[in-house]
């Protein structure tokens, strides 16, 4: 089993190859993507309704789900999300938010970038042995991230019934549905399905990072907020903490419970700008929690890591 050398260099590339390409797409969006007359609101709506379901579908499909743990993995990313969610709405309450602030808030707060980063950190950190743990934790905030956003998205025109069966009926929220029988019943999917759906999902992160960059143009300056402050300390420093405590409370213990603190402290998925966009959720206010709690997991991380590895 790999283990992780936490001598600077390997630190510094580690944030360098995981993070690097992150705000390289993101840079090339601000600069050019307003100049080439690009319109952010058909990417964001090409995300949700083509390139996000396609995602999950094809992330879903394939994800090798851990056994025994499974169960205690799940409670342990749940319970983290919970209590980044209080403190949201403790925080909201206090500084007198709006709802859909609120909401925008919680959003950004529980729904972390499980996947592609998520992912790759746990792998470098902990080893290919650390992949199918990641991966049951990676399921279990997307799919509850992805639900729960477009609910309190959704909440914020509809009443609360109406705002859950859209996000059970969300595109995203149908490919999941699709994909996990098919996983459990080891189905597999003819090659010319499986592959034009492979090209569709590969494409949606660089295409929502590349609409963040130009996003971010577009918003102008943004001041740093308590609203702000209290979302990244809810994601960054609740979560992981919290999570890890019901880890250790269901008896999780070596890379499993070190996966759950990694999964945990990711910042904020690109899937919820997808959101704020579609719905019309504070796309300005989710945008900066986005690329706040994304620069300031470069101070964050490194931490965790120190702390996950047994």
């Amino acid at each position: 089993m790999l283990t992780l050398d936490l001598r600077p260099v390997s630190m510094l590339s580690l944030l360098l190859d995981v993070l690097g390409p992150v705000v390289a797409i993101m840079a090339l969006g601000a600069f050019i993507g307003d100049r080439l007359g690009i319109d952010i609101q058909s990417l964001s709506r090409m995300a949700y309704w083509v390139l996000g379901p396609a995602f999950v579908f094809d992330v879903f499909a394939d994800s090798q789900l851990a056994g025994s743990v499974a169960l205690r993995l799940m409670l342990a990313g749940l319970g983290g999300m919970a209590a980044a969610a209080v403190v949201m709405v403790l925080a909201n309450r206090l500084a007198r938010s709006n709802p859909s602030e609120q909401a925008a808030d919680i959003m950004t707060s529980i729904y972390g970038n499980v996947g592609n980063t998520g992912l790759a950190v746990s792998v470098f950190a902990l080893g290919e042995g650390s992949l199918a743990a990641a991966g049951v934790l990676m399921l279990t905030i997307n799919i509850v991230g992805m639900m729960v956003g477009i609910a309190l998205a959704a909440a914020q025109s509809d009443g609360l019934r109406t705002a859950i069966w859209r996000a059970l009926l969300a595109p995203m929220s149908l490919a999941a549905a699709v994909a996990i029988p098919i996983n459990i019943a080891s189905f597999s999917v003819p090659t010319l399905a499986e592959r034009s759906i492979g090209l569709l999902a590969g494409a949606l992160i660089p295409v929502m990072l590349f609409a963040l960059g130009m996003q971010l143009t577009a918003a102008g300056r943004w001041s740093f907020t308590p609203g702000l402050g209290a979302t990244a300390a809810a994601k960054l420093v609740v979560a992981p903490l919290a999570a890890v405590l019901v880890a250790r409370l269901v008896g999780l213990q070596g890379n499993d419970l070190g996966v759950v603190a990694i999964q945990s402290a990711m910042p904020p998925a690109v899937f919820c700008l997808i959101v704020a966009r579609e719905h019309d959720l504070e796309p300005q206010r989710v945008t900066a929690n986005v690329v706040a709690l994304t620069l300031l997991s470069l101070l964050s991380l490194p931490v965790v890591l120190v702390l996950a590895v047994p």
